[in-house]
């Protein structure tokens, strides 16, 4: 696989430069084009059985507010985007993650920036629905990274097919890095988890990866044991398998995928 083709997610409010920056830098790199996303729907108005023609003008308003906010999210984008990248637009009215899902069949990587704050409904990307949604791999960026350098890389490995597919798809990005860690924290069948762990490691220097690996102690929790790796090896870039299902229409996410979401200070590379 090839990096040919990124999306980067931005929302309507708001077109941060940092994310953009990256985004731009990963795209040189790779010789890819850049595509921004963003999109977002007025929310559902409420009203009486007499209300339908306040609910219809209220409707049209909140409508020309978001027509208005993603021609000035094109401006913006456009302009922060360096000369040399190859980019467009895609911007439109509609639930941001079922866009970004759309746009996924025509890109190889994906990229949001990292949040704290819940999805305003109709306005910002739920990340967890593009996780398990895409198809594609999605890196999420951490918050205020103009660069990401990925020459020193963690791969949270288990033997399932969500690792396989995120080493898979991350393939470029290692190739590229000088030094690539992958960990396997011990759940209690250490000589299992060390043989694929070893096979993971033997099948990456097949590609050219300068990759070792190691079974660790658990500290307090799968993800903690992943980071506190990051840690030591002075990594920026974190590849992990996203696990999850869907049940009564709401994504659900894993215990070691929400606690890797919710860290700060690393990008982090997810595929499903």
């Amino acid at each position: 696989m090839e990096i040919r083709n990124i999306a980067v997610v931005l929302t309507i409010d708001s077109v941060d430069p940092d994310l953009v920056a990256l985004a731009s830098d990963l795209a040189r790199r790779h010789h890819a084009s850049l595509t921004g996303v963003a999109a977002a729907e007025p929310p559902l108005v409420v009203m009486g059985m007499d209300g339908g023609a306040v609910a219809a003008s209220v409707y049209a308003e909140q409508h020309a507010e978001i027509e208005a906010s993603l021609a000035a999210a094109e401006a913006s984008f456009a302009t922060l985007v360096p000369p040399g990248v190859k980019h467009h637009w895609v911007g439109t009215i509609q639930r941001p993650d079922a866009a970004i899902i759309e746009v996924a069949r025509t890109v190889d990587l994906i990229i949001v920036g990292a949040t704290d704050q819940k999805p305003q409904i109709g306005r910002a990307v739920d990340v967890d629905a593009v996780l398990l949604g895409a198809g594609r791999p999605v890196l999420v960026a951490a918050a205020g990274t103009r660069k990401l350098k990925a020459s020193k890389i963690v791969v949270a490995w288990k033997d399932t097919k969500e690792a396989r597919r995120a080493v898979m798809d991350a393939l470029p990005l290692l190739k590229a890095a000088d030094d690539v860690s992958l960990v396997v924290v011990d759940e209690g069948n250490l000589a299992t988890e060390r043989a694929s762990m070893l096979d993971a490691v033997a099948w990456l220097q097949s590609h050219d990866v300068k990759a070792h690996g190691d079974v660790l102690p658990d500290i307090g929790g799968v993800a903690q044991t992943i980071l506190q790796a990051v840690m030591t090896e002075g990594a920026d870039l974190v590849v992990s398998g996203a696990y999850g299902h869907s049940r009564l229409r709401e994504w659900l996410l894993g215990g070691m995928t929400r606690d890797l979401l919710a860290t700060h200070g690393v990008s982090r590379l997810f595929s499903n």
